[in-house]
């Protein structure tokens, strides 16, 4: 009786573990699905992501590309990577060959690599060469012991270096006079001509009037650093002095201009814009007025014109437009069918 007892209890114990097992391996079964079926969301998440960023890819090249475009063709050339040189001679001809072969030859003999790649010297032998001898003082040399002198062995060129000298100069002009020494029915006396002035009386020579226009306003240089230049070099120049020259020189090179403004409204193709500029306008008062300053970019012309408005009138007026119709003018017309 007891064993049949136990026997059931037993069977009851391993009924209830085998429920037990598969009450586990069902939750087991039921969360592997689920795992699946997450596995397969995030694979097909990964796919989606990939291929995004593989299109985002894409298009960040290409707006690198169009960047680096257009940063070409707005800033140019970097000037780092330039060797500028003499316009002609051998040193030109030098340094262009270097820069072809340092850039566009990948393998070529002159590919020169890591620092220092673009030093070099360049080719000064088109300055003015002037020979400086350095000798002992007293000239010679002589035994420290014996005193007896050294022999000349000749001369050595220890390196060369490039000075530069800014001077400026009184220049007086002497002019020969001559007298008459036989009776003919001439003047007694003549005098030879002078130098050719552009400013009648004024102070400074051409060669100064052609340096102070180059330096004002192809360098840049303002009217206080010129004075501030002058005055280094002994010459103390007074503002106004030099203010006035260039006004005075500026009606010298009126036909100069009206040649370049002509030239410019016969371009065939003009590029303009205008910017603000502050000027004094006594008519309309003692004080700053705003004005406007128009560029005009031919072909092989600029040209500034100083407005007092922006409206396209003065665009009209250059380029030869009727500001009503739109239409060129009879002279605009004439020009570019003499252009063409």
């Amino acid at each position: 009786m007891l064993c049949r007892v136990t026997g059931a209890a037993a069977g009851v114990a391993s009924q209830g573990v085998e429920a037990s097992l598969r009450e586990t391996l069902a939750a087991a079964v039921e969360s592997n699905r689920e795992l699946t079926r997450l596995v397969g969301e995030l694979r097909e998440d990964n796919a989606r992501l990939r291929e995004e960023n593989a299109q985002r890819a894409a298009e960040l090249e290409q707006v690198r590309a169009a960047l680096t475009t257009f940063q070409r063709t707005l800033f140019g050339r970097p000037s780092e990577r330039s060797r500028p040189g003499p316009s002609d001679g051998v040193g030109g001809a030098v340094d262009g060959a270097r820069d072809r072969d340092s850039e566009d030859g990948e393998d070529g003999p002159g590919k020169r690599r890591g620092p220092g790649a673009r030093a070099g010297r360049r080719d000064y032998s088109g300055l003015p060469r002037v020979e400086v001898l350095w000798d002992f003082p007293g000239g010679g040399y002589c035994c420290p012991e014996c005193g007896e002198a050294f022999t000349p062995l000749g001369d050595h060129v220890s390196g060369e270096q490039l000075d530069w000298q800014v001077i400026v100069r009184v220049v007086a002009h002497c002019r020969r006079r001559y007298r008459r020494a036989c009776g003919c029915r001439v003047p007694a006396t003549v005098m030879a001509p002078g130098p050719p002035k552009a400013i009648g009386k004024g102070l400074f020579s051409n060669g100064f009037i052609a340096m102070l226009l180059t330096e004002r306003f192809v360098a840049g240089r303002s009217q206080n650093s010129l004075v501030t230049g002058l005055a280094r070099q002994g010459a103390a120049v007074s503002p106004a002095t030099l203010a006035g020259t260039c006004a005075r020189v500026g009606t010298l090179l009126a036909p100069v201009e009206e040649a370049v403004v002509a030239r410019s409204r016969a371009s065939w193709h003009l590029h303009a814009d205008e910017t603000t500029w502050r000027v004094f306008a006594p008519t309309e008062g003692g004080g700053p007025a705003k004005w406007w300053l128009w560029v005009f970019v031919g072909v092989d012309t600029v040209c500034f014109v100083m407005d007092s408005t922006r409206a396209g009138t003065v665009l009209a007026r250059h380029a030869g437009i009727d500001a009503d119709t739109g239409q060129l003018t009879e002279d605009g017309a004439r020009r570019v069918q003499s252009r063409v």
